[in-house]
């Protein structure tokens, strides 16, 4: 990744550009969201991932209606993997930042639904308030980490997963917008005062931070993909490569969401590959489901668990990965999971 951090003054001076393209170019627009609950299988995850199916079952421009935003990204994939096996290295810098802005995108809940405006549950425009207004106000508390890439084996399907993922995060933010007008007495007319924002962000603060490390992830995850799938060639101002596998270290787990009802998604990224044991727990350590028991390659996995019927509580997802190597011990990790009946 170090011939894309030496640049990342180019990418961030480039970042706005698919948003610039949308007054000369009719088809950007629909690029940058998924209004995902639209679909009827949206509640049961059965919304078909192949567009040419979507659109025979629904048409061509109530499809365009709802976005291409997983599309888009995924084509931008395709695109940085060959370009990099060409080596048409400046065409490269260019759609690595529309890839950045494709993912931040969907990791801004409100581009991940129909209510995107609020104007379905009396919180019409809550867009720019949260998207511009909070975030100018409170970029300075905004963190992120330092992670480690990981590959993608299906771009498309992990794009879909993580604006599932952002979703989920809506009625939270309308949430906070309807807190916010309490507190600070703002009625919606009129510019909102600073201790709406403050409100706000008293809210929504934790849920963004989350939201925006997890595209910086993500970002650096298909990025890496795409220079894997291109034959892992040598970036330019990078004088070697130090590895051509996937870093070793600990992987890592996440949930969301979570607290959940019924059901979660548990994120996996494996730094290295081995034989993959992903089960959940009682808080009396007693198992009470095996989710994943099988051989793993490195990279970025998910599966879901439904807990239906299961007593609202504390439970815990353990991953051990037994390293094919067999040289190495085997690597431990354990996410808290709270469902809420």
């Amino acid at each position: 990744m170090a011939g894309f951090v030496a640049r990342a003054s180019m990418l961030a001076d480039s970042a706005s550009n698919a948003d610039r393209r949308k007054s000369i170019d009719p088809t950007e627009d629909a690029k940058h969201y998924l209004d995902i609950d639209a679909y009827p299988g949206f509640a049961t995850r059965t919304i078909p991932h192949d567009l040419d199916s979507l659109i025979q079952l629904y048409g061509w421009s109530t499809v365009e209606s709802y976005g291409f935003l997983p599309w888009a990204t995924a084509d931008v994939v395709d695109s940085l993997t060959a370009q990099m096996r060409r080596g048409d290295w400046n065409r490269v810098w260019s759609v690595a930042a529309d890839l950045g802005h494709y993912v931040a995108d969907a990791h801004n809940p409100l581009h991940c639904t129909l209510n995107y405006n609020g104007q379905y549950t009396g919180n019409t425009g809550i867009h720019s308030r949260y998207e511009s207004g909070m975030i100018d106000r409170y970029q300075q508390f905004l963190n992120a980490t330092v992670g480690t890439a990981a590959y993608v084996e299906r771009p498309l399907d992990f794009a879909f997963d993580y604006i599932y993922e952002s979703n989920a995060y809506v009625d939270s933010i309308m949430a906070a917008d309807t807190y916010a007008k309490t507190v600070s007495g703002w009625t919606g007319s009129g510019t909102p005062p600073s201790t709406y924002y403050a409100a706000l962000w008293e809210k929504c603060g934790g849920l963004t931070n989350v939201m925006m490390q997890k595209a910086i992830d993500r970002m650096a995850d298909l990025l890496y993909t795409a220079w894997m799938n291109a034959g892992e060639p040598v970036v330019p101002g990078v004088t070697s490569v130090a590895t051509t596998s996937v870093p070793e270290g600990y992987p890592l787990l996440s949930a969301y969401p979570n607290p959940f009802n019924p059901s979660t998604i548990i994120d996996c990224r494996l730094s290295i590959g081995g034989s993959v044991r992903l089960s959940v727990f009682d808080l009396l350590g007693r198992e009470v489901a095996v989710l994943v028991n099988e051989v793993k390659a490195p990279g970025a996995h998910t599966v879901a668990w439904n807990a239906a019927g299961r007593s609202s509580g504390v439970y815990f997802c353990r991953m051990e990965v037994q390293p094919s190597d067999r040289s190495s011990k085997p690597l431990v990790q354990i996410q808290k999971l709270i469902l809420l009946q």
